[in-house]
């Protein structure tokens, strides 16, 4: 997944969650999703919207921060398993 489609799958999710428009708070997203596209690969970008979208339908909208937060755990997670850098 490239992280241009990440963040519109999360204005999707936040859309259809809140009341609240979901472009603005997407978009603080995408140097996060870029972030992860670079260090690991589209699954791992898949896995992170996957993670904040639950977050979203749970009710939640992470901030940016905690964004970066999920991608840490994410990006350890991969590299262990994929034996990425």
């Amino acid at each position: 997944m490239e992280p241009q489609e990440a963040v519109r799958q999360l204005e999707y999710a936040i859309d259809a969650s809140l009341d609240e428009t979901g472009q603005r708070a997407a978009a603080g997203y995408r140097p996060t999703f870029e972030r992860v596209a670079d260090r690991a690969d589209g699954s791992a970008v898949y896995t992170l919207a996957s993670e904040l979208a639950d977050e979203v339908v749970a009710g939640e909208c992470p901030k940016p921060s905690e964004a970066n937060a999920t991608a840490d755990r994410v990006l350890d997670d991969w590299a262990y398993t994929d034996g990425g850098e």
